[in-house]
């Protein structure tokens, strides 16, 4: 799990010195260009993920009803040899959400700069 954790804070290390970077020495231009990028690799991994983890909770647990509308309470039910594969990703979408996030944040920020 170290190798995990130095990771977290690498990429906590260039959010928060990298991103206010962009935004205050780059163009309009490239903050915009690279928040659409960030959009683009959240959903187009994110969406996919998501969906991945509602089919892994669906065949492990085999819910009725609205169960997808707020699943988070059916994770106390997955049994010990389920649980890596459908938690992994769920991660995998939260992660992508964020980045979906930042990329929208720093869009913003592009279109705010070029007025």
């Amino acid at each position: 799990m170290k190798g995990m954790e130095i990771l977290v804070v690498l990429a906590l290390l260039v959010g928060l010195v990298g991103g206010p970077a962009l935004v205050a020495v780059a163009p309009w231009e490239v903050t915009f260009g690279a928040g659409l990028a960030l959009v683009a690799l959240g959903m187009v991994v994110g969406v996919p993920a998501g969906a991945y983890y509602h089919f892994r909770l669906w065949r492990a647990l085999k819910p009725s009803g609205l169960w997808w509308l707020h699943p988070i309470p059916l994770h106390k039910q997955l049994q010990p040899a389920d649980r890596p594969g459908v938690m992994r990703w769920m991660r995998v979408g939260a992660v992508m959400f964020g980045v979906i996030i930042v990329g929208l944040a720093l869009a913003t920020v592009g279109v705010v700069r070029a007025k």
